[in-house]
């Protein structure tokens, strides 16, 4: 049997220990608390929860995340009397989710309005406010949120009250954009009171000269044409419109959960 040059072995002695040192996530139980680096430099922190033949889930807090195993550059345990373990040079940052709910308050850029603007008009605007989880800012205030019009209704006559809805698609995070899903929309405030107001006052009017003229038939004549000319008064003439100026402040809740990646800081020393 021809022998393996000793310098070779070696070599390959240290490759085993060095497998041999990694844990394996096939002999890690479930409920412990792991680092899961995948080979896109993504960083998944949690409690492994179930595995099978194609996916290792780990509960991040507020959902459970699958991880493919092809796709799985390293793992360690997490515990809680020690030091994080060591990230490896291939991380490059920390997966976290912004579950479906989530208020996200915006300033707007653009300026809209019920009666100018039209359907699938661009509308922009900024975070105002952080979104903040377990303590980390994931996305921070002045990202860019970008939308378009979804409805805009003028003021009708008499009934359709104004009405605007805006939804957005996007968010972009550093030099990442992902996609959401939220909508806000605004209807402008009921005119009842004045419409009723203006069909009273000519009704009114109508039934004293109606009975003027024919007593109480005329009356009613007479009530029947002042209630004509109210509802007329209404009908040439329109609600409120609804406008949304620029530097608006909305608050945009969220449709359903979005993965955004956080850069990971490392020193200055580091590549």
């Amino acid at each position: 049997m021809r022998k393996q040059p000793l310098s070779v072995v070696l070599v390959l002695t240290a490759v085993v220990a060095g497998c041999s040192s990694q844990p394996d996530v096939e002999k890690m139980a479930v409920g412990t608390e792991v680092q899961v680096v995948t080979e896109d430099g993504a960083v998944v922190t949690g409690t492994l929860v179930a595995r099978d033949e194609k996916v290792v889930q780990v509960d991040v807090g507020r959902q459970t995340r699958e991880v493919p195993r092809e796709r799985i550059a390293d793992v360690q345990v997490v515990e809680a009397s020690k030091p994080a373990p060591p990230l490896p040079p291939i991380a490059r940052f920390r997966e976290f989710t912004v579950p479906a709910g989530t208020d996200l308050v915006v300033r707007l850029e653009s300026a809209v309005a019920s009666d100018t603007s039209r359907v699938e008009d661009a509308v922009t605007a900024t975070l105002a406010e952080p979104v903040v989880i377990d303590g980390t800012t994931v996305i921070p205030a002045g990202s860019a949120v970008r939308g378009e019009v979804a409805a805009a209704q003028p003021a009708g006559k008499v009934k359709g009250r104004a009405s605007l809805a805006l939804r957005f698609g996007t968010i972009s995070v550093a030099d990442e954009r992902y996609p959401i899903q939220a909508r806000v929309s605004r209807l402008a405030p009921a005119t009842k009171g004045e419409d009723a107001a203006k069909i009273a006052i000519p009704a009114g009017a109508g039934a004293v000269i109606g009975g003027v003229i024919g007593g109480g038939k005329g009356a009613a004549i007479g009530t029947a044409i002042g209630g004509g000319a109210g509802t007329a008064v209404v009908l040439t003439t329109s609600g409120d419109e609804v406008r949304l100026p620029s530097g608006s402040r909305l608050t945009l809740q969220i449709d359903s959960a979005v993965d955004v990646r956080v850069l990971i800081a490392r020193p200055n020393s580091e590549p």
